[in-house]
């Protein structure tokens, strides 16, 4: 049986996937429509514990200059 996914996950997930690909974080509170970028961030924008060590693991590459920094 499949899980029931309504438009309201559909929209979380949507937000959550596009803010881990790197989009700008005001771009993203636009496409979602939102008035204020905290609603964007603190309830459709989630963060697990892979996301952080991927992010962690970033920053740390491009600290030590294995990665060149923007």
């Amino acid at each position: 049986m499949l899980p029931n996914i309504t438009a309201h996950i559909l929209r979380h997930t949507a937000c959550t996937r596009m803010a881990e690909a790197g989009l700008d974080q005001r771009t993203l509170q636009e496409i979602m429509g939102h008035s204020n970028l905290a609603i964007t961030m603190k309830v459709y924008n989630h963060v697990d514990d892979k996301r952080m060590r991927d992010e962690i693991e970033m920053f740390d590459a491009k600290r030590d200059g294995k990665e060149k920094v923007s």
